[in-house]
């Protein structure tokens, strides 16, 4: 997709360490799987001078797609909705509505939310809440309608798709079952594990990633994974990366979406190597990165009867 696209990240914290920042690079890599090319990326604090000077330099710069990361929530350093509207921008208060409606379900606060949209000239400018969750939840509500809306921009009609469509598509996600890899069928380490037996490996080493049943000191009595639909895509290439790991002979891994029960088998990992050393390494490795990876998210019940969205795989 040619379309220029600018992300910007809109806090105190990260501006004041950029490593800080989970949610800029987490919309950069959903665009990238989008197909868009090489958005930039920038950290700005929560003022409505630089975050106003940020999206119209963007804008400036050819962005048709802006999309801002934080400052939508009710504190008083939440202002980038107000940096957005001083600019002279016109709202488009359905996408901002899509998103709560999608979420209510799931994020009682959801309808706390200032998330929203505006046009700014010929670019569409987005602000997404700042935590990594509710970036995944955002832009996949968002996805299906940002092609459409940017379209209508450039002059385009509203023939295809239809936008009621495009609504009920993006309600459908994120989804529950993703694809092979990643899926709400129940997972057989010994089925997965006989994908990587090699007659030359001399190790094979696995990891299983269950249920608990506790969190930070909190009893958990239920939990329930969705995944993007790139979730699938985004495992496999994770994978493929660490079979070319030295030593490496072969590699699998599956996750599991949709409702588990405590001790169920949610994350599993095979990996086939010459020697243990290289096994052991690579399988850690593909754990590791599937979890700064994978757009699969999970919402714990506790036994106190709250609940919370918890933005890791």
């Amino acid at each position: 997709m040619t379309v220029p696209a600018a992300v910007i990240t809109c806090s105190d914290t990260s501006s004041r360490d950029p490593d800080q920042d989970r949610s800029g690079p987490l919309v950069v890599e959903l665009l990238v799987a989008a197909g868009y090319d090489d958005p930039t990326l920038a950290v700005v604090p929560d003022n409505v001078g630089d975050i106003g000077v940020a999206v119209s330099g963007a804008v400036a710069a050819g962005a048709q797609l802006v999309v801002c990361t934080g400052g939508t929530g009710l504190g008083p350093r939440d202002v980038t909705p107000e940096a957005i509207v001083a600019l002279g921008a016109r709202p488009v208060p359905g996408i901002g509505e899509a998103f709560r409606a999608a979420s209510r379900a799931s994020v009682p606060t959801a309808d706390l939310s200032r998330t929203g949209a505006w046009t700014l000239e010929r670019a569409l400018v987005i602000a997404l809440p700042g935590s990594p969750g509710g970036v995944r939840d955002g832009w996949a509500v968002l996805e299906p309608l940002v092609d459409h809306a940017l379209d209508m921009m450039s002059g385009g009609g509203h023939a295809t798709p239809p936008p009621a469509a495009l609504r009920e598509r993006a309600f459908s996600e994120p989804l529950r079952t993703v694809g092979e890899w990643v899926t709400a069928d129940h997972l057989d380490p010994l089925v997965i594990t006989a994908e990587v037996y090699r007659s030359d490996a001399g190790a094979v080493v696995t990891f299983e990633g269950r249920v608990r049943d506790h969190d930070h000191d909190r009893t958990v009595t239920a939990l329930t994974y969705e995944g993007h639909r790139q979730a699938d895509e985004v495992l496999r290439r994770t994978v493929a990366e660490a079979a070319g790991h030295p030593g490496v002979l072969a590699a699998t891994a599956r996750h599991r979406v949709g409702n588990l029960a405590i001790g169920d088998l949610a994350f599993f990992v095979a990996v086939a190597a010459a020697h243990r050393d290289e096994a052991f390494a690579a399988c850690s490795w593909v754990v590791d990165t599937a979890k700064e990876r994978l757009p699969i998210w999970k919402h714990q019940t506790f036994a106190d009867g709250t609940s919370e969205w918890v933005n890791c795989p």
